[in-house]
């Protein structure tokens, strides 16, 4: 699972589009009651397909702090270890078993981060500087990376969990412990921001 193709486009697009665009688009994602059950009960079919579905994705979120392909694989086998040990407080919100799923992987993640740095990043800039300068937009990967980076904490994670992860508003509200006005305000605030240092590529006014 080493190489990886950084879906930063989502961000760039987002830049570019309308903040009332980017909220009328989106969905909670779809709700999941028979397999969150399932999980519940320990079902192995139906941790299989969890794993077999989210893994990648899982893998993509940690590999994205940590910027070790070794380290990565490790840290997703122990969010798969830590749900599986959690299933029965597994609950059903209306909202796909991966926000459940994400949620953990911020906690293991952190957690591991925090025995490195003092204020882990959120987005580690070396699996960007690492990336094959030949990559189209390579440059721009990192640059926007960077750009993220240099956030507000809580803003950069809803940036990331959003558009380089692909969770919905309540999903990423559900992940971070936190309300969906909530992540809407640092959405908005947090695009603007990246507007303002990386301009905006759609050279659409910046909404008030």
């Amino acid at each position: 699972m080493a190489g990886l193709a950084w879906p930063m486009g989502a961000i760039a697009l987002a830049l570019a589009a309308d903040f009332g665009g980017i909220e009328a688009a989106d969905g909670p994602g779809r709700a999941e009651p028979g397999l969150i059950e399932r999980l519940r009960r320990r079902e192995p079919g139906a941790w299989r397909e969890l794993f077999e579905r989210e893994m990648p994705a899982i893998y993509r979120y940690a590999y994205s702090r940590v910027a070790s392909a070794s380290d990565a694989e490790d840290l997703a086998a122990l969010v798969f270890e830590q749900a599986w040990r959690s299933a029965e407080h597994l609950q059903d919100r209306g909202l796909p078993a991966r926000a459940w799923l994400f949620g953990i992987a911020r906690h293991v993640v952190t957690e591991h981060r925090r025995r490195l740095f003092r204020a882990p990043p959120v987005v580690a800039l070396e699996a960007f500087d690492g990336a094959d300068p030949g990559l189209e937009g390579h440059d721009e990967q990192v640059a926007l990376a960077k750009a993220v980076a240099s956030l507000p904490r809580a803003d950069a994670e809803v940036v990331t969990l959003r558009f380089l992860h692909g969770l919905s508003l309540a999903e990423t509200a559900e992940a971070m412990g936190a309300t969906v006005d909530a992540v809407k305000s640092r959405q908005t605030r947090a695009l603007r921001k990246l507007r303002e240092l990386l301009g905006d590529p759609g050279g659409r006014r910046q909404a008030c």
